[in-house]
């Protein structure tokens, strides 16, 4: 073997030695997409209900008090020709009296509905407001507002049975579309020409509403709407009412 080749050799082993030596490269950061190790997943947050949720529900409903009692402070069973002067009406021709019930004709235009017809006499600040409704429809869709501001469309609490073709309840604030509206589960649809008494009652921070003596709806309400204002309303059925009830009631212990 020449002098060359040994260099060559020697210089080739060097290289391999070497080559051993150097450690391995670290391994590529983790992508997005990859799992994760189990240690290191982020906790849970614990699940929160959203207020008025089942457990406010169950809760409400076994109150009983305010059901009953209290100072009757105005009463209307609608036995004449015209809703007088105890009730303004704010579309011309909307509400009139059929037969002893306070009724509510169609109305064509749409910017024309949800006027309603309210109650002159402002409510108690604690109230049971009672009437019996019925609807003529089977779209159902019978409604209130109560303890509004002012008497205006969505100014307080909407009340509504069978509501957006009889497939909701609910009761909502300033706003029948609202975010946090409470809606009844399971639905209890409107049968149609079936005369239900209403009660709604609020002697604390809670808007409660019973049907027949049934527990519907609560809406717990942590700033209420102090209102004083009352009104039926209605937007394309032929809904009817009759026996209008309104009690003063003492706060809640």
């Amino acid at each position: 073997m020449s002098s060359t080749l040994r260099r060559l050799t020697a210089v080739a082993a060097l290289g391999w030695i070497a080559a051993a030596c150097v450690p391995p490269r670290p391994p590529p950061p983790r992508g997005e997409g990859q799992q994760q190790l189990v240690s290191e997943r982020p906790a849970k947050k614990p699940a929160t209900e959203a207020p008025n949720g089942p457990s406010v529900q169950e809760a409400q409903a076994k109150r009983t008090d305010g059901l009953e009692g209290g100072e009757l402070v105005f009463s209307d069973e609608f036995e004449r020709e015209a809703p007088g002067p105890d009730w303004d009406v704010k579309h011309p021709g909307e509400w009139v009296i059929r037969e002893g019930e306070l009724v509510a004709t169609r109305v064509a235009r749409a910017d024309d509905r949800n006027k309603g017809v309210w109650l002159v006499h402002e409510l108690p600040e604690h109230a049971r407001v009672e009437f019996t409704a019925r609807s003529l429809s089977g779209a159902g869709d019978t409604k209130c507002e109560v303890f509004a501001t002012e008497p205006a469309h969505e100014a307080g609490y909407s009340v509504i049975f069978g509501g957006w073709n009889n497939t909701i309840n609910t009761i909502a604030r300033r706003g029948e579309h609202e975010k946090q509206r409470v809606v009844q589960t399971p639905h209890r649809p409107v049968e149609k020409s079936r005369k239900y008494r209403w009660a709604i009652v609020r002697n604390d921070d809670v808007v409660r509403w019973y049907v027949d003596g049934q527990f519907m709806l609560a809406y717990e309400d942590k700033e209420p709407v102090r209102g004083g204002f009352f009104g039926f309303n209605n937007w394309a059925t032929d809904v009817r009412f009759d026996d209008v009830r309104v009690f003063k009631l003492p706060a809640a212990d």
